[in-house]
């Protein structure tokens, strides 16, 4: 960017990219993945809302030639301090508004335009071409960053910076801090071209066979063979000839490329088709043929053959889309798309400065700034963890989107607790809150400073509670003697009656006895006062489950009929006994294991039909 004479903006354009436009309305109006993903890369992007729209004097994405004159159209819902960047995805990033001219940026709820004033205007000009972003950021208080930006007759319009990676961090960093002061904000984009009068974007048409009538966007071109100027992006085309099956598809065209299309048309009399097979990763994405929803995963479809588009779409990839899919008559055409996940940034900023841990892997520190930009992280749920010594960690469970994500942390500060027990682990709960377990008497706990009720528990001993007062940087050191709980013993039979008759179902029965601490645990089953079975083991606290198949301890099945179960527990030298019945009867056969055999063998031959079909 840089001002000429007379207060003229030229807009200085660095790298191609790839965008649809034209004066006119196109029927497909949507963002070239490629874009989408580049804006979120290069543009803050904070959750879409209604609250900031925009738009430049020509619709989203289409080109501006040397010397256009460009405004830009603002609404907002609430007031705010409005400014206006322009991104390019290579170059320097430029402060339009407020500048020199227009120093004052608040602005009332309303409709706007910028500029709105006679003095100054924005025109294109520049030596290269190319992709072109700009940015509108409303904010509820203004941006330290952006409002103390130096802003003189000779240098109306500040440069922020370059878009170079270092430069590029430094930029975004600067802006994360000003935006987390100020409790509210949003923003818009628009994206266009600038073409210096060198670049030539066109669309060559040939068909087998030739003569065949053009259609783009609802406009008649002429027949082929055809090569017409167009503007970059989506278009509708249609092919027709008398005597052959219309094509039609979706086509894009990049910036500045000279696309050729090669259509062979389908005689009515003689109409072929062919097998298109698609393949996606992840299995969860949606396929698009010819803009039609088709469904998840692998999907093998019969189509005329010709070209096709094939679009596949995932909230959390990036959008796959192609537009010249060919399928050949009688074959199958196999299209493997691999998607690539999305990643987005997310902006740390701590009081104090904190360790930041993503999925339990350290990703970085706040440093004495309290801040952290963090890059390339995978769209989706993340546990993230900031801690700090003498602070109470904290853990947050956040879903990452695309685009920038902002988060801000206050950790509180602690003291810490230390205990000298005679039974460990002990389980700490403050103000009836979960703070952790403490594993040995080296080990500590942070507790917010000031006074709390701590609760002390293990699992086989009586909890002990007490009010402690905690400081900053310093320890509370606490010794428990803990009491064990009263034995206690529950015990369950399931199922019962259960039928080892080899049928696969309710073939074994399971014994539950659930201690209130662990112990040494023997089972014995008799059948009129002969045991034929038993098993001794230690338990934990807690449920504990041993499985009998109804054999003996010789292994000879035991016919139907009632069985004496009785389960025997100690623990610390007291003892408790209890008894249950067991029956078994194997008179009903249930053909539970056929039905699994036979159905394990279909789904067998279900897949090497598929695999070798294929």
């Amino acid at each position: 960017m840089k001002k000429v004479f007379f207060i003229l903006l030229f807009f200085s354009l660095l790298i191609r990219g790839a965008l649809f436009a034209d004066t006119h309305t196109l029927p497909v109006q949507k963002i070239p993945p490629s874009v989408s993903a580049l804006s979120r890369a290069k543009l803050i992007d904070i959750k879409p809302n209604k609250s900031l729209t925009a738009q430049m004097n020509k619709p989203d994405g289409s080109v501006y030639n040397y010397g256009d004159i460009i405004w830009f159209n603002v609404k907002n819902t609430v007031d705010g301090y409005l400014y206006i960047l322009d991104i390019p995805p290579e170059g320097t990033i430029t402060q339009l508004f407020p500048n020199y001219y227009q120093p004052n940026n608040f602005i009332r709820a309303g409709t706007h335009k910028i500029p709105s004033i006679s003095t100054y205007k924005f025109i294109v000009g520049g030596k290269n071409s190319g992709l072109e972003f700009v940015e509108y950021i409303l904010s509820s208080k203004p941006l330290n960053f952006l409002q103390g930006s130096v802003k003189t007759k000779a240098h109306p319009f500040p440069n922020l910076g370059k878009t170079t990676k270092k430069e590029f961090v430094k930029f975004k960093l600067n802006m994360m801090k000003s935006l987390m002061s100020v409790p509210k904000k949003w923003t818009a984009w628009n994206y266009f071209y600038v073409n210096n009068g060198k670049i030539q974007t066109s669309l060559n048409i040939n068909s087998t066979p030739s003569g065949a009538k053009v259609t783009i966007d609802g406009k008649f071109y002429g027949t082929t063979p055809l090569t017409i100027q167009i503007s970059p992006g989506y278009h509708q085309v249609t092919i027709s000839l008398a005597g052959y099956k219309e094509w039609e598809g979706v086509v894009y065209v990049e910036f500045g490329q000279a696309k050729k299309m090669d259509v062979k048309l389908m005689s009515t009399t003689q109409m072929m088709f062919g097998e298109l097979y698609i393949k996606v990763t992840p299995k969860d994405a949606v396929i698009y043929v010819d803009g039609r929803e088709i469904g998840e995963g692998e999907q093998k479809l019969t189509l005329l053959a010709g070209y096709h588009s094939v679009e596949v779409k995932h909230e959390n990839y990036q959008t796959y889309y192609n537009d010249s899919v060919e399928v050949i008559p009688n074959n199958t055409t196999v299209l493997k798309v691999k998607l690539t996940p999305l990643t987005a940034n997310i902006y740390i900023h701590s009081q104090p400065y904190v360790n930041v841990y993503v999925d339990g892997v350290f990703a970085g520190g706040t440093g004495y700034e309290g801040v952290l930009y963090l890059q390339g992280v995978k769209i989706g749920y993340h546990k993230i963890r900031f801690s700090k010594e003498w602070y109470v960690d904290q853990t947050i469970e956040y879903n990452v989107l695309p685009g920038d994500n902002f988060v801000s942390v206050m950790l509180t500060a602690a003291g810490m607790l230390k205990v000298n027990s005679n039974v460990y682990p002990i389980s700490v709960k403050v103000d009836n809150e979960d703070f952790g377990k403490i594993d040995d008497q080296n080990e500590g706990i942070y507790v917010p400073i000031g006074s709390h009720t701590i609760t002390f528990s293990n699992p086989e001993y009586v909890s002990t509670t007490k009010i402690l007062n905690f400081y900053f940087q310093k320890t509370t050191n606490v010794n428990l003697i803990m009491n064990l709980k009263p034995l206690s013993m529950s015990v369950k039979i399931s199922p019962n009656p259960f039928s080892p008759n080899g049928d696969w179902y309710e073939d074994t029965t399971t014994f539950h006895v659930v201690l209130s601490r662990k112990g040494m645990v023997k089972i014995q089953i008799y059948s009129n006062d002969k045991l034929i079975w038993y098993r001794e083991f230690n338990a934990s606290y807690g449920d504990n489950a041993v499985s009998w198949d109804g054999n003996s301890i010789e292994g000879r099945p035991m016919p139907n009929g009632v069985y004496k179960v009785v389960f025997t527990v100690e623990s610390y030298g007291q003892t408790m006994t209890k008894s249950m019945n067991v029956v078994i009867n194997k008179n009903t056969y249930t053909y539970f294991k056929e039905i699994i055999i036979v159905g394990a063998i279909a789904l067998l031959a279900g897949i090497l039909y598929l695999l070798f079909a294929k």
